[in-house]
């Protein structure tokens, strides 16, 4: 079971609103509130504003962990860069521990999913994905690929796994060129320049952090969002 800490991103669904705040299922033990004054400002005013109009029961929405101490349930905020109501993709449940290991080092197994399905993955770090692209066959491919990263999680050579379920080809060693010695004998040959690997994705396993692979929006068409358990 999720256990929230400050600053985690987590995927939840608007289960409950007072005329203060929303609940949120978080996938936890604990109960997560959005105030209503973190979407509508410090001037928000129950008596005048809708908060259906904003967030309705049922929606799906990416949010930050803003205070939890255990003594009281976990305070959530939208105020970051790519937080807010998820308008459609594929929705799954994993277990939080596997999300490190689904993100990879350096993002590299999850960068492996989308390049390979043509599409975008968010993952909240409470074990919940959404998944969007273009075909409801990437779709479809991404969602057996994720499963198979948490059913064999603690097995070893899994991206090479993933790589044959999505049939990515094996790349290359890139070739070193042979040492040209110098007029004298004894120069130091060219060695091939080793490409630096791009990263867009914090170490999850040095960080412990889930990282935001896809916003929730974006151009691609998806699916409206659908409860896969």
């Amino acid at each position: 079971m999720y256990i929230p800490r400050v600053n985690d991103l987590v995927i939840g669904k608007i289960v409950d609103h007072t005329s203060l705040s929303w609940e949120v299922d978080i996938n936890s033990c604990f109960s997560a509130n959005l105030p209503a004054s973190d979407v509508f400002g410090r001037d928000f005013s129950p008596a005048r504003d809708d908060m259906t109009k904003h967030l309705a029961i049922g929606d799906m929405i990416t949010a930050r962990v803003a205070a939890f101490d255990r003594t009281r349930d976990p305070m959530l905020t939208l105020q970051d860069r790519d937080l807010g109501k998820i308008p459609r993709g594929e929705l799954l449940k994993i277990s939080a521990t596997r999300v490190p290991r689904l993100i990879g080092k350096r993002g590299s197994m999850i960068q492996t999913i989308e390049q390979a399905t043509q599409t975008r993955v968010l993952i909240g770090q409470n074990g919940i994905v959404v998944v969007t692209g273009r075909s409801p066959e990437g779709i479809e491919q991404a969602v057996k690929a994720i499963r198979m990263v948490e059913d064999e999680a603690h097995t070893s050579n899994l991206t090479q796994r993933i790589k044959v379920l999505l049939n990515v080809p094996d790349t290359p060693a890139a070739e070193v060129p042979p040492a040209s010695n110098g007029s004298n004998g004894s120069g130091n040959g060219g060695a091939a320049a080793v490409p630096q690997e791009t990263t867009t994705r914090a170490d999850s396993s040095a960080s412990g952090e889930a990282t935001t692979a896809a916003e929730g929006g974006g151009e691609e068409e998806g699916m409206e969002v659908e409860d896969q358990k």
